[in-house]
């Protein structure tokens, strides 16, 4: 049985910062292999919950400053978000 592909981690201080910039524009954050890591990952950044490490912060803050939808792929789920600004 072959192996899965790696796939590219996701940079989400990179990505807060780009939604940040662009007010209203629906980014992909990341492609996710199950839909729940993508769905886990999609309330982690509408809540403000640290991702990866619980002891690290989170770039997308403040909590309820960014909305986020999926979308099954190919080959797994499709994480998008958007900054809103305000919190929820």
């Amino acid at each position: 049985m072959s192996r899965l592909a790696k796939r590219p981690r996701a940079n989400h201080k990179q990505t807060a910062e780009a939604l940040r910039q662009q007010p209203g524009v629906w980014l992909v954050v990341g492609d996710y292999r199950n839909s729940i890591s993508a769905d886990n990952l999609a309330r982690r950044i509408r809540y403000g919950y640290p991702i990866g490490n619980p002891d690290d912060s989170t770039p997308y803050h403040p909590a309820g400053a960014y909305e986020t939808r999926t979308e099954l792929v190919e080959d797994g789920t499709r994480v998008h978000a958007r900054y809103t600004g305000g919190a929820a």
